[in-house]
């Protein structure tokens, strides 16, 4: 059953991806640049739901959430491939997919290289491991922990907040 859940929910994402254009490289640079905020909405309306989303689900039992180690080069090192990834193929691990399956050729290659740096990475990672996570590591860290509340009422105001500003930005051709 949860297969299930997991092809209905992923083919759901995947169609909100391509509806929304966010599979269209113009689209995505047109972002970056600022001149189309509709694949910001998209996330910011993404973020929202979620983040409201798995709090409550949390708060009412039915959901647990487990917080890996916060590990900040690793995240820094990571956020560095991801961003010059993006840069250069105008695709993230997602909209490459949704990409990929209308058939554009250019995604491919952002899914053959994520493939292969993970492919390196995996060989790479038992002789690097111990230097590695040697440096930066701080345990399982959150805001809401950090600040010592509930997480539900960090995460409703802050995703309310992104639906707010999903609403307000201005829909392509409305800000000049």
């Amino acid at each position: 059953m949860k297969l299930v859940l997991g092809l209905v929910l992923g083919a759901a994402f995947g169609t909100v991806l391509q509806l929304s254009g966010a599979s269209s490289h113009t689209k995505i640079t047109n972002a970056l640049r600022l001149k189309d905020l509709t694949i910001m909405k998209l996330i910011l309306t993404a973020i929202g739901v979620g983040l409201i989303g798995v709090h409550l689900l949390d708060a009412l039992g039915l959901a647990n959430m487990k917080v890996k180690d916060l590990y900040l080069p690793g995240m820094l090192v990571a956020g560095l491939i991801f961003g010059v990834g993006f840069a250069v193929t105008g695709y993230c691990p997602g909209t490459a997919l949704a990409a990929a399956a209308e058939g554009k050729p250019d995604a491919w290659v952002t899914i053959l290289g994520g493939l292969l740096g993970a492919l390196v990475f995996a060989f790479m990672f038992p002789d690097l491991e111990t230097y590695l996570l040697s440096l930066g590591r701080y345990g399982p860290m959150t805001i809401h922990g950090s600040l010592g509340i509930q997480g539900l009422l960090l995460a409703a105001p802050l995703g309310g907040f992104c639906l707010w500003l999903a609403a307000k930005l201005p829909n392509p051709g409305g800000a000049r």
